[in-house]
């Protein structure tokens, strides 16, 4: 079994200890690609329990990229991270991407779906192979971030 990070693109969470036998993890890049702001707010209180990320808070529709090559999974039906993707990476860790876009707008109109070029990236599909650096999708921006956490 592979490691597992999640990734909310408001923030970032290790959920596993490495696998005995993993591949060595290379060096990650970022997951947002624009000015971002992130506070420690891991285990603090929420309506479903102890918070278990990091908030990462960059502007609407700031692009997510993949932090190291590998292959994505499209997750569309979480009632409480909204638009999501895993990312299964070359290394065998997994990093799981949560609150990406679903506006339409620069507002919080919630009237997007969770699609390519809305909350991913254009053209991406389902199984695809990505690139380390390459976009995969959307910031759903600072102020709905902090609502829908």
């Amino acid at each position: 079994m592979g490691r597992r990070v999640l990734l909310l693109v408001c923030g970032a969470l290790v959920l596993a200890a490495p696998a005995a036998s993993a591949p060595k993890v290379p060096p990650l890049l970022f997951p947002v690609a624009g000015p971002t702001t992130y506070e420690d707010d891991f285990g603090q209180p929420r309506p479903g329990g102890m918070h278990q990320g990091n908030d990462l808070l960059a502007a609407k529709k700031t692009p997510a990229i993949a932090v190291e090559s590998g292959k994505v999974e499209l997750w569309t039906t979480s009632a409480n991270a909204g638009c999501m993707l895993y990312l299964h990476g070359d290394s065998g860790t997994t990093y799981e991407y949560i609150h990406l876009n679903n506006d339409l707008t620069m507002q919080n109109d919630n009237r997007g779906k969770c699609v390519a070029g809305v909350a991913y990236a254009k053209g991406l599909k389902n199984g695809a192979h990505v690139t380390a650096g390459q976009q995969i999708g959307y910031e759903i921006g600072r102020a709905s971030c902090r609502e829908r956490v």
